[in-house]
């Protein structure tokens, strides 16, 4: 036991404090293996969900005008609205021009989506942080599997069914209009801004490799 304890201490020393790539390699490693299997599994337990944390791949819930997601815009989009120059929306902003598809689709109103968590919306590279509520509820950001390659986090727009939209879509995906209880992992009550960028950015390199 001395052995073991001498050892391991010599080891904790050596990656603690040394300066080789191999002792670098290492403790990454370990701070993978922490994270994937010890750290995310209890905080899953603790939440009551499989998928505690999120990373944002995606903008269709920003509230800012991009270029690129609609192809029938030659400018900055939102909403399926055209707009001369990329813009944040605050609250009232972004009622003003997202107002229509809720008019005529839903019966939310400006002051209960305003009511809304995360009623400003999140961006790509955010993390959310998700618990596993049983009962979700209009205006909930909702984590579903929807049958893509990553599920889906959206923000339910009406219950029977269960459906949901992205903020700054111009209108709901196809999986979007009649979820399943079962197919619900979890609502988000939180974000953390931009920490997720160092996967995605990792990710997209590794991607632009093969």
């Amino acid at each position: 036991m001395v052995e073991i304890k001498k050892e391991l201490k010599y080891f904790w020393n050596w990656l603690w404090n040394s300066e080789s790539w191999l002792s670098y390699l290492i403790f990454l490693i370990i701070v993978f293996i922490v994270v994937k299997f010890i750290f995310l599994p209890g905080l899953g337990l603790i939440f009551g969900t499989s998928l505690p944390l999120a990373i944002v791949e995606s903008s269709s819930m920003e509230h800012y005008s991009l270029g690129g997601i609609n192809s029938n815009c030659n400018g900055y989009d939102i909403c399926g609205n055209c707009e001369t120059k990329s813009t944040f929306f605050n609250k009232d902003n972004y009622w003003n021009t997202c107002r229509n598809w809720y008019e005529q689709n839903t019966n939310i109103t400006k002051e209960q989506f305003n009511s809304f968590r995360l009623s400003d919306g999140f961006r790509k590279g955010d993390l959310i942080i998700i618990y596993g509520k049983k009962q979700v509820e209009i205006g909930d950001i909702i984590v579903f599997n929807g049958g893509t390659a990553h599920p889906i986090i959206h923000r339910v727009i009406s219950l029977d069914p269960i459906q949901t939209k992205g903020d700054h879509n111009p209108s709901q995906l196809s999986v979007e209009t009649n979820i399943q209880q079962n197919q619900v992992i979890g609502t988000a009550f939180g974000r953390i801004p931009y920490i997720g960028w160092i996967k995605i950015f990792f990710v997209e390199l590794l991607n632009g490799f093969k």
